[in-house]
């Protein structure tokens, strides 16, 4: 049955409510279930617990920053240096789950972005520069890290939600780490505006952690604007444009050159400035023709994306070392934690060729169907 403003209201009359407070909550309501796109509709933060089943008081603490609710651990990069994880405590995940599945997937990404989306992987988002001339590929720094709860504001208040609403969902969804200097100093400057809410302290400012729900999708929507500018910087280029996560390709098919690449980086790099984040210019990379063309781990030279030697290379020599030396030997001398570590991560590599060459995964699962676990890793499917 359509939610409809008059029953509710007729409803709440009945009940004994304030008819002034009925007609402010019906609008909202109405503002919701009939927006562009329709969300559920958030009408205070006791709503949103009620919504969710979880306690407000919590929910108030939570808002309110007055103790973490994360646990923290870090992992190494592939690129060097280790990356901080932040996994949320039961009730929290459990609120940033509904916001994920009930607001933020509700929402549509800019037809350029791939990251984050159901029915699309990083072989679509190669596919876009397939048989490219030249290729020009920007990462983003400490992407999650750089998106602020006020961006995330500005992301709930344009999907509708009222300043109070959206300011209590932005700090729901972020994390402000006290052990962590980069997130004590905030890196944007701007007006407060319509973020200014008097009932709470404007201190522990905090930003979308990796490891929460929210975050992935929250990114998507940030970037709107943003893609929009840079799929318009494209055209103007003559170029077409991608974006997974924080990787931005470029690519043209016809004639271009080093000296126009260049500028392309140089004005990219001014929007991206715009919006409060920075290039990491040590993976900016101007591909001209000749080139290894690689966008997202696939070769792109060709009429479909393909795995990479180098990929390919990794695979197999994990493969060959665990059946020759052992797994427990091969997981020492490659520095994994465990024998599951190792598992998981071969098995992330066997996954990730699956997606993208599927003779190829057949050829290689068969190979890692015959190697020979400890005993206590017998049954591997179970790691």
């Amino acid at each position: 049955m359509p939610w409809s403003s008059q029953h509710y209201i007729a409803k709440g009359l009945a009940d004994g409510r304030d008819p002034k407070l009925l007609k402010t909550a019906a609008s909202e309501i109405s503002r919701s279930v009939y927006g562009n796109p329709p969300v559920p509709a958030v009408l205070t933060l006791a709503h949103l617990a009620k919504r969710c089943g979880v306690e407000y008081p919590k929910l108030r603490r939570i808002v309110a920053r007055h103790e973490t609710y994360y646990t923290y651990f870090r992992i190494r990069k592939r690129s060097g240096g280790h990356r901080l994880i932040s996994v949320p405590e039961a009730e929290l995940l459990w609120v940033q789950k509904w916001i994920h599945t009930h607001i933020l997937s509700k929402a549509k990404a800019h037809p350029a972005c791939f990251s984050f989306l159901p029915k699309t992987s990083i072989r679509d988002c190669a596919a876009q520069h397939r048989g490219a001339r030249w290729v020009i590929k920007i990462d983003i720094s400490a992407f999650f890290g750089s998106i602020s709860e006020r961006d995330a504001f500005d992301v709930f208040l344009r999907l509708g939600y009222r300043p109070l609403v959206s300011f209590e969902m932005a700090r729901i969804v972020t994390d402000a780490p006290r052990f962590s200097k980069r997130y004590a100093a905030a890196p944007w400057k701007r007006t407060p505006g319509s973020y200014m809410i008097s009932k709470y302290s404007e201190e522990n400012v905090g930003f979308l952690p990796q490891g929460a729900p929210t975050s992935p999708l929250l990114s998507n929507l940030f970037m709107l604007d943003f893609d929009l500018q840079l799929e318009a910087l494209a055209a103007h280029h003559g170029l077409r444009y991608s974006r997974y996560s924080d990787d931005m390709t470029f690519s043209a098919h016809g004639e271009y050159s080093r000296e126009r690449a260049k500028k392309l980086v140089h004005a990219v790099a001014e929007v991206i400035r715009a919006k409060g984040l920075r290039i990491n210019t040590s993976k900016t990379r101007i591909i001209p023709p000749g080139g290894r063309r690689v966008v997202l781990g696939l070769l792109v030279d060709g009429a479909e994306p393909r795995l990479s030697r180098k990929f390919r290379d990794t695979l197999r020599m994990h493969i060959y070392h665990m059946k020759k030396h052992g797994v427990q030997a091969h997981a020492d001398r490659r520095g994994f934690d465990s024998v599951s570590g190792l598992y998981r991560h071969v098995k992330g590599l066997l996954d990730y060729a699956k997606s993208i060459d599927q003779s190829y995964w057949q050829k290689m699962s068969k190979t890692f169907a015959d190697i020979v676990w400890p005993n206590q890793w017998s049954d591997v499917g179970g790691i």
